[in-house]
């Protein structure tokens, strides 16, 4: 098929350009929330937004809370996170706390101490996504929503998985294969990666809690690929 037109290739990189510049201005969008499918690319794009926003050359961000599984629930690794119902349950729990404990340390903090706090997980219920805007509410800080899609089928709750769910499930084998030890880990096996990419929630802009929302397709853009990269480490611009 023929390549898509330089403008779309590098839509994804333009958003997360948009959102860092944003990110660098404390009335705008202080917390982020990341939401999307299961290995889709989320914490890669969390680590390049983080990396651009702390070298803004306004340099109103002096610090960058990274939240993720690997930060909330440090004693256990993401498949132990995902491994059943109960586990999911209070994996989301400890998300929220520690999303919640940031964002009341963020806006207790003298004016001139500038942090952006991502949260990157699935953050895919709904409702759930509403509880995370009322605690940046509850403190007074902004909140914006950036959905990374693996494909525009990304777009509606679907019955069935997607070409890019598939791929997604052979990055995490690979994962899973060389036994990563990255932040960002590995789900234990197809069948729970299916579950989830099947129970996601799209958010809506129509909402309020879900404004601004930013869509990133991922597939569009270069230099991300197949693979998932982005040709940074992982974890790299964060201080977290």
């Amino acid at each position: 098929p023929a390549r898509e037109p330089a403008e779309s290739r590098l839509k994804a990189l333009r958003c997360c350009s948009h959102c860092s510049h944003h990110a660098t201005h404390p009335l705008t969008m202080p917390s982020i929330v990341i939401t999307g499918h299961p290995c889709v690319g989320k914490t890669m794009f969390a680590c390049l937004l983080a990396k651009r926003a702390l070298a803004h050359p306004s340099k109103l961000i002096s610090d960058v809370i990274h939240i993720s599984e690997s930060t909330a629930c440090p004693d256990q690794s993401k498949s132990d996170c995902y491994r059943n119902s109960h586990n999911e349950k209070t994996t989301r729990a400890s998300l929220k706390s520690e999303f919640d404990r940031a964002s009341a340390k963020s806006s207790g903090r003298k004016s001139d101490d500038k942090t952006l706090i991502i949260l990157d997980s699935l953050n895919y219920i709904k409702g759930y996504r509403y509880e995370l805007y009322c605690i940046s509410k509850a403190v007074g800080e902004s909140h914006g929503v950036i959905w990374i899609m693996g494909s525009s089928d990304d777009n509606c709750r679907r019955a069935s998985i997607s070409p890019s769910d598939e791929l997604a499930k052979e990055r995490n084998r690979e994962r899973k294969k060389n036994q990563s030890k990255s932040c960002d880990g590995y789900y234990e096996d197809d069948e729970t990666m299916d579950a989830l990419a099947l129970r996601f929630e799209p958010p809506d802009e129509k909402n309020r809690w879900e404004k601004p929302l930013y869509k990133v397709d991922v597939t569009s853009v270069e230099p991300w690929n197949k693979g998932g990269s982005l040709g940074i480490t992982q974890g790299e611009g964060t201080n977290a």
